[in-house]
């Protein structure tokens, strides 16, 4: 049970190819045991679903009920009575026995409630590595999405983010593989990002979004509160660890994992925001202009990933040119492993995220990441190099951002002049780090939006600073951040130009962002930067220094956006076969 994988993985395929073993004719040999490898990875995402179906009970008290799924076998029936041995419950269910103690009864009912979570562990955790399994692989088909849709995904993993953050905290084994769930789930295929929001006819639907938004705003306090030394002395006296303490074995200390719950929370929130918006975009009007701003959001989507030269940049040499020049020697471990990895992406990246990977190297890379709404990046630019070392993924990719004003302006308190992100799933920042089984450069992209790039306030991730959230301080140094943004992540990639490959994806970018930058988001910020006086006001002196006024930046900004140049789009009618999945498993 410590791997749950194998339980389903070497049962089913190691049978299978045994049974098919000695089949003669390579190539066809190769294409059953493709169909037979579907087959088995349908049949082991089916048994996990139907178990958590199963399962269901046991952790709400409540039936679950699915037209499409069977109870041991049997279709249930609408209106047909649950057995009690079927609804299952967290509780205790009584004893004729009238004499037996209260705390046999209460050890009873712990004893039960944690067989229960460990069942829950196993089988979410299955999921989880199965999901990832298929996608890094590229063998996620139609018919695996349609399983995951209409599973309870969404009612189980609503009923335990329900839970408060103190209750998750003494549950820290079977909430870490909750959060794995929810991060494969969000940063997946659109599909498995609409299993997660759920259906809103379904007499079991919950209302993810405001409970990832509680979530978030609950480990933000948690990750606030300074915390006492693991030695610290409590009435002379060392304090002694709980057991709860020692459990996990990913995730030491609550802090950490609130800092975990809080990535997580913050990247699913970002992702299912805008697959929601998307979904909406898709039901309005069908005007000409609409039509032409679509089709540049899915020629944006189309694009998100490409094979390019990196290494020969004109440019802008990447940095870790020297180090990906010292290690020749490619590990074919490494190579497949990226193969599958690049590949799975191709299908889109989150929107505002878009990557380039060198065609000769594939692990070198240069993200593009846009400033999300709400934050003193938005529709900013923003720039990063990465590396995958040999050891990747036993150990995370190598990143820093390029998009610093040539070494002049500090961002954020995770994003050093010098190039430094500052990311637990990075090792660069305190919190549980990189896991090889889970962790994959989409969640790194994804978590550098929505915690750094994302954040309303920035002063809250500066350590010492975090007391200055809502006050004069705050609003002066994201002031400050519009006035750096405006100038280094808009002005100078529309002067100087941005990385190749990446300059049709930007002219795209503030073309469709023009009238609201010029009309509503400039004007704003200009009376924001403004008011923030000198910019050597911010947490980092010099470091945020800026000769330009905002006046005189804004300025500039307007013009280049008003000679800005229309993109050419072909508007083609959309395929209504498009999703027909008929031909597919």
């Amino acid at each position: 049970a410590k791997d749950p994988k194998s339980l389903l993985e070497m049962g089913v395929r190691e049978r299978l190819r045994g049974a098919f073993g000695n089949i003669d004719g390579g190539t066809k040999k190769e294409e059953l045991l493709d169909d037979v490898f579907l087959g088995a990875s349908y049949l082991e995402l089916q048994i996990i679903l139907a178990a958590l179906n199963m399962q269901y009970p046991n952790v709400t008290g409540r039936p679950y009920f699915d037209e499409e799924m069977t109870f041991l076998g049997k279709k249930k029936k609408k209106g047909q009575k649950t057995t009690p041995e079927e609804s299952g419950t967290t509780g205790y269910q009584g004893t004729n026995d009238e004499g037996q103690k209260v705390g046999q009864i209460i050890e009873d009912k712990k004893s039960k409630a944690k067989q229960i979570d460990g069942v829950s562990s196993l089988l979410i955790g299955a999921l989880s590595m199965s999901l990832t399994s298929l996608i890094t692989n590229q063998r996620l088909a139609p018919s695996h999405k349609n399983l995951v849709v209409n599973s309870c995904a969404n009612a189980l993993i609503g009923h335990f983010l329900r839970n408060s953050i103190l209750h998750m905290t003494e549950r820290m084994d079977l909430y870490t593989q909750v959060l794995h769930l929810v991060e494969t789930l969000a940063t997946g295929p659109h599909e498995l990002g609409r299993a997660l929001l759920g259906n809103k006819g379904s007499a079991h639907y919950v209302d993810i979004l405001p409970l990832l938004k509680t979530l978030e705003k609950q480990t933000a306090v948690m990750i606030a509160v300074p915390k006492a030394p693991a030695d610290a002395k409590v009435g002379g006296t060392k304090a002694k660890k709980s057991p709860e303490e020692k459990t996990s074995k990913t995730i030491t200390t609550e802090a950490e994992f609130a800092a975990e719950m809080n990535r997580v929370a913050a990247a699913a929130n970002l992702r299912l925001k805008r697959l929601t918006k998307s979904e909406e975009r898709k039901t309005s009007g069908d005007g000409k202009g609409e039509d032409k701003d679509r089709a540049m959001v899915e020629y944006m989507k189309d694009n998100s990933v490409a094979m390019v030269e990196i290494m020969g940049d004109k440019k802008l040499k990447h940095v870790f040119n020297v180090i990906a020049a010292s290690n020749k020697n490619h590990n074919p471990k490494l190579i497949s492993r990226l193969t599958r990895e690049v590949g799975a992406m191709m299908s889109g990246l989150p929107e505002g995220c878009y990557l380039r990977v060198d065609q000769k190297r594939m692990d070198v890379m240069r993200a593009m990441i846009i400033g999300p709404e709400g934050s003193p990046y938005t529709n900013g630019v923003f720039f990063f190099d990465i590396y995958m070392p040999p050891e990747y993924p036993n150990v995370p990719p190598q990143c820093k951002i390029i998009t610093t004003g040539k070494g002049s302006f500090r961002f954020n308190a995770n994003l050093y002049t010098g190039g430094k992100v500052c990311l637990s799933l990075l090792g660069t920042w305190s919190g549980p780090g990189w896991d090889r089984r889970y962790s994959t450069l989409v969640q790194v992209l994804l978590s550098i939006q929505a915690m750094i790039l994302g954040i309303e306030e920035p002063i809250a991730n500066e350590p010492g600073w975090e007391r200055d959230v809502g006050t004069d301080r705050s609003y002066k140094y994201n002031g400050i951040l519009k006035h750096g943004t405006m100038l280094h992540a808009m002005v100078s990639h529309l002067k100087d130009g941005v990385p190749e490959s990446f300059e049709e994806l930007v002219n795209m970018h503030f073309w469709r962002k023009r009238e609201h930058l010029l009309e509503s988001q400039i004007p704003e910020w200009l009376a924001d930067a403004s008011k923030a006086g000198d910019s050597n006001a911010g947490p980092y002196g010099c470091e945020n220094a800026i000769s330009a006024t905002p006046s005189d930046t804004v300025e500039t900004l307007r013009k280049l956006l008003k000679d800005l140049k229309e993109p050419k789009m072909e508007v083609e009618p959309e395929d209504e076969d498009e999703d027909d999945d008929s031909d597919d498993f």
